[in-house]
């Protein structure tokens, strides 16, 4: 049995000793993942991902707060609503999940806050840089380079969406990292903005690459299946393609998706027809396609599937964005971690610098991980020193952003549109975010940093092995 099956069944087994409960009382029907994990007698740090993997899959219920609870999902005798972070909702049935589910927070989204200038007595100006991101976004118009490196697919997703009569599938293309599911995300929501889609239209999202080494699963995922088709299939399953009808089913890494669904995805563009796993009736479903990938559809795709997908949308790398685009999202992540923390955060020049310049091969999604990285180890420096500050300076920064100033000289070209604003230190507040808003990941690391400090200060080891320890829990992480 896999790990994470184990962190399930250890969760099931919990929640079935407690009486269930919804409302305002749910809290009362959850775990920690530390619960989790003495219960499975699993590392406490695996049980959280996996606990967090299962939550974005559908099969488990996160409840928000401090500490994160999970919880199994309550039984409805109807489809369950579940509303997603920019307030749509999706429907689930018969428990079968929706497949991963990346919330649009976790990616480059903020409100303008003007840049402020404060100076306290006896210290030097410092810039007042929050954002308020976390915000419940559905446009356009508030993602960071929309009128810059985006502009162009902005344009084009817009017009694949308003076709006539529900919109062209539509392939995005780009390297990883690159926020794909969060652009396919807004499109969900540009077209209920403008009523192209009904106001209840389900937004379905599945990484194909969660089930490659498994094809049958993975076509049973898709498309449903019908008792006895395979050995382990007890029961009649609807799949994600019943569950997006009238609405968009995305598929992230859609080469994944082997030849043989493929073809079955153009015969349902082609025909609104599927059969279920194991059945020969035909049913029905009415959807808009949305694929995503990383690799070449040239090569990657059947030419059939390819020629059924008439928009393809390339999103830039972190490289092609402008300095200042980046610059905005540091602040947005920045903002996000204070939030998490509950505490200001100093970001000194220089670093501010570096992690403007260092080569990004992983895009969006790493700088937000070194971001997150940096801020962990000056919260650890915050809590163990003493420290009235929260502060991210060079030492505290992963070793390959560090490395990026080696090559000052050759970069600092690059920095002209932002350098009046590397002057100061920059200073991020909380800016309103609810706990509920923010990605678990955030707050789970700064959780898991402020129970092992004081487990470890309880136990009477010295600083110095209680910092040692502390680095390795986040090395880890």
């Amino acid at each position: 049995m896999l790990r994470k099956d184990r962190i399930l069944e250890a969760l099931r087994s919990m929640c079935a000793q407690r009486p269930a409960q919804s409302g305002a009382l749910r809290r009362y029907a959850g775990f920690s993942a530390e619960d989790v994990a003495d219960f499975a007698g699993v590392d406490r740090t695996n049980a959280s991902r996996d606990l967090n993997m299962l939550a974005q899959e559908g099969k488990i219920e996160r409840i928000p707060g401090r500490p994160v609870l999970f919880a199994v999902k309550l039984p409805s005798k109807e489809p369950l609503q579940e509303v997603a972070s920019n307030g749509n909702r999706h429907t689930l049935q018969n428990g079968y999940p929706p497949g991963r589910v990346e919330y649009a927070h976790e990616v480059e989204y903020r409100q303008e806050v003007p840049l402020q200038v404060t100076q306290e007595p006896g210290k030097p100006p410092a810039v007042v840089a929050s954002v308020h991101v976390g915000a419940v976004v559905t446009s356009f118009e508030t993602l960071i380079g929309g009128g810059e490196g985006l502009k162009v697919a902005i344009q084009q997703a817009k017009a694949a969406m308003l076709y006539p009569p529900r919109g062209l599938p539509t392939l995005l293309c780009g390297p990883s990292g690159v926020g794909k599911t969060t652009f396919a995300r807004l499109m969900h929501g540009f077209a209920l903005e403008l009523r192209a889609l009904p106001s209840d239209a389900p937004f379905i999202s599945f990484n194909c690459a969660d089930y490659a080494n498994n094809p049958q699963l993975l076509m049973a995922h898709l498309f449903g299946v019908v008792r006895g088709a395979y050995t382990g299939a007890e029961r009649d399953r609807e799949g994600l393609v019943e569950q997006a009808h009238r609405g968009i089913l995305f598929l992230d890494e859609v080469h994944r998706l082997p030849p043989e669904g493929q073809e079955m995805l153009f015969y349902l563009m082609d025909r609104e027809r599927f059969r279920r796993m194991g059945d020969v009736r035909e049913r029905q479903s009415s959807l808009l396609l949305l694929a995503a990938t990383t690799e070449d559809p040239n090569t990657a795709l059947l030419p059939t599937f390819r020629r059924r997908i008439p928009m393809t949308i390339t999103l830039p790398g972190l490289h092609e964005r402008t300095i200042m685009e980046r610059y905005e999202l540091l602040r947005a992540f920045f903002t996000t971690e204070c939030s998490s923390i509950g505490a200001h955060i100093h970001v000194a020049p220089q670093a501010l610098r570096a992690l403007l310049l260092y080569e990004c091969s992983g895009n969006i999604g790493q700088l937000r991980t070194d971001v997150q990285l940096a801020c962990a180890w000056a919260y650890l420096e915050y809590r163990t020193g003493n420290r009235s500050e929260l502060n991210v300076h060079m030492g505290v920064l992963p070793d390959h952003v560090q490395r990026s100033l080696l090559r000052t000289a050759e970069l600092n070209r690059a920095l002209e549109p932002v350098l009046h604003l590397l002057e100061s230190t920059h200073i991020f507040t909380p800016t309103g975010l609810s706990l509920d808003s923010l990605p678990e990941s955030a707050q789970d690391l700064y959780d898991t940093i402020s129970r092992d400090l004081g487990m470890l200060r309880r136990s009477g080891l010295e600083v110095n092995e209680i910092n040692r320890l502390l680095h390795l829990d986040i090395q880890n992480y």
